[in-house]
């Protein structure tokens, strides 16, 4: 028995069966949890996958060792599967409280397969889990089907659900955590198309509720571990800020240094960025919320004319200046609409712009869309993002992507569709910022931020620097930001406040028994990206030639501002991706070393590459 965890179950949607099992020993130390674990079951159904939407698919939901013990922000959940958006491997990291009633519950990860005959959903409750019809849930949104569920099961339960958009398979459809403890999502699984998986196997929902104790080998020494972490965060000079502002007074922060992005990332300053702002959303909130096992409420809950919306920096970024939105009860709006119907605010603020801008360039007319579509109109904002959760008109082709989009607009628009591999970038401007380029062009989902944030370190290393360090950065991001998901933790308290990361190695260890340095945890994560980059080979032929940016990011020059005038050069970038593969261990063309991937203990891994 591996101790500090609990059970894994798989599921066939297609025959209803179920087959529980435990972890083995290499699962568990080798790829310790969450996006580890979700990684390497997708990895061993690899070869049966057909694609995205096919009930051969599997969706992997799996939390980390850290979750559910009392060690605080340990609330994480991943949802993975291979990403019907870019066909390669995907996942989606979401707090609240689904990780800690499925912990709760006896289980670590569901590896959820096939096709159920009818609308479904999930029960998962103290060791048994069972496939229930449910075709009275079809074409409700989150929210109505959190009521219902939660009325039948009560409220000490964490539901996980989609809406119309993961129903009509839309690319980027969401999941949404916990709708009907208040009237918003408390969290939602938004990148890379997994409401989308879900729809695709008629599952509408997972409901999960547990009473038993989760597995740890040392409490004693964990609750010691906590305590010293819970000093740390209160003592932290940025405490106040973070309980006050959350992630929305990074607005401030990205218009302040010239990275905001507005109107499709033509621009780095929004003219008004202060009615968007982190201290525009404090004053004007309702309430705030948290996550199991958390000290800080980020959820920051704004109100508008018929609902309520959470807010952070992503979604005021893309669905505000990057669209032109400068009112909060606007954005507060779109923010609530792309959580009713289940939509990833990212690639929906991105997709949505980039339409605008085809109409701007006049490369769409209303002929297409059937009415104009201009900058810092809400109204057709609301609009579009109907018809791309209903696929309707042209919001069928929307519901594809930029990617998809740009290929059927043609005539230049590829040159801003603005996604890495199929996935749209996410709320940095980084003409000015060689390392966050770096990071969007090598993040293994797609362009992501949160797999390696490293546009602060351009601010702090020179904004039109490409020297090594830069490669450096990015790699140690790419395997410290990722860890956090793998022990089924929230990384923020290590982002914004600046905590050891080292406490985390004393956690797990505490929690299964074993000593691990941060050094050991930091290689599996490693282990994990070099596994997620073959998968992307073996599956697209991934390499060098994808592993690229919008040729708005070398054409376009910032055009105003400190940063006027700069935007990335092709030659010096290129050179620093190259550094970047030399560094990792990987050849010219990107790919992982038969070495590297035998040094990481991934045998297995180098004979599917090379035979």
């Amino acid at each position: 028995m591996t101790r500090g965890y609990g059970k894994i179950a798989e599921i066939d949607l297609s025959s209803g069966g179920v087959e529980v099992k435990e972890p083995d020993e290499r699962l568990a130390y080798d790829f310790i949890g969450g996006r580890g674990w979700a990684a390497y079951i997708v990895f061993k159904h690899l070869n049966e996958i057909v694609h995205g939407t096919h009930p051969s698919n599997v969706l992997v939901v799996a939390t980390g060792p850290l979750a559910a013990t009392g060690f605080l922000g340990g609330c994480k959940t991943t949802f993975a599967a291979i990403s019907p958006q870019t066909d390669i491997y995907g996942d989606s990291s979401v707090g609240g409280y689904f990780g800690y009633m499925v912990r709760k519950a006896g289980f670590d990860a569901l590896i959820i397969r096939g096709r159920a005959s009818e609308l479904s959903y999930l029960l998962i409750e103290n060791g048994k889990i069972e496939a229930i019809a449910a075709p009275e849930l079809r074409k409700l949104n989150s929210k109505e089907v959190d009521e219902k569920l939660r009325g039948k099961y009560g409220r000490n339960c964490s539901i996980a659900s989609i809406g119309l958009a993961g129903e009509n398979l839309v690319n980027y459809a969401s999941i949404n955590v916990d709708w009907g403890l208040k009237e918003r999502r408390q969290a939602q699984a938004g990148r890379t198309g997994m409401g989308a998986v879900m729809g695709s196997k008629n599952l509408k929902a997972l409901v999960a509720r547990g009473s038993g104790e989760v597995d740890v080998a040392d409490p004693e020494r964990l609750r010691e571990v906590n305590k010293r972490l819970i000093r740390e965060v209160k003592s932290s000079r940025m405490y106040e800020n973070w309980m006050k502002y959350g992630t929305n007074m990074t607005v401030e922060w990205a218009n302040s240094v010239e990275a905001l992005p507005t109107l499709n990332f033509q621009k780095t300053i929004f003219e008004h960025a202060d009615e968007i702002s982190g201290r525009a959303v404090h004053s004007s909130q309702l309430y705030v919320s948290a996550c199991a096992n958390c000290i800080i409420p980020c959820g920051h809950v704004v109100g508008f004319d018929g609902g309520e919306a959470t807010m952070d920096y992503e979604n005021l970024g893309m669905l505000g200046s990057n669209l032109g939105l400068g009112n909060l009860k606007e954005v507060a709006k779109a923010i609530y609409l792309c959580d009713y119907y289940g939509l990833d605010t990212i690639s929906t603020g991105a997709v949505i712009a980039f339409v605008a801008e085809c109409f701007q360039r006049g490369l769409l007319t209303k002929d297409d869309v059937g009415f104009e579509v201009t900058w810092g109109d809400a109204e057709k904002v609301y609009e579009l993002i109907g018809m791309i959760a209903e696929r309707r008109g042209f919001g069928t082709l929307m519901a594809l992507g930029v990617r998809a989009l740009a290929k059927y607009v043609k005539m230049g628009s590829e040159k801003f569709a603005m996604h890495v591999k199929g996935l749209e970038i996410s709320a940095y401007d980084h003409r000015a910022a060689p390392a966050m380029a770096l990071s969007y062009a090598t993040c293994d989902i797609g362009a992501h931020h949160n797999r390696s944030w490293a546009i602060t370190y351009d601010v702090e290393a020179g904004r039109t620097s490409y020297q090594r360090d830069k490669a450096e950065r990015v790699i140690y991001l790419q395997h410290m930001r990722p860890l956090f998901d793998m022990l089924g933790v929230c990384r923020l308290y290590w982002v914004e406040l600046g905590i050891d990361p080292n406490i985390y190695a004393e956690a797990y260890s505490a929690v299964v028994g074993r000593e691990f340095t941060l050094d050991e945890l930091l290689t599996a994560s490693e282990r994990v990206w070099n596994l997620t980059r073959v998968m992307a080979m073996l599956r697209r032929g991934v390499s060098v030639k994808d592993d690229a940016l919008p040729d708005r990011n070398f054409e376009d020059p910032v055009p105003e501002g400190s940063t006027k005038g700069i935007l990335l050069d092709r030659g010096q970038f290129m050179e620093l991706l190259k550094t970047y593969y030399r560094l990792r261990g990987w050849d010219e063309s990107g790919r992982p070393t038969r070495e590297k991937l035998i040094s990481l203990k991934l045998e297995d891994v180098a004979e599917k590459l090379y035979g």
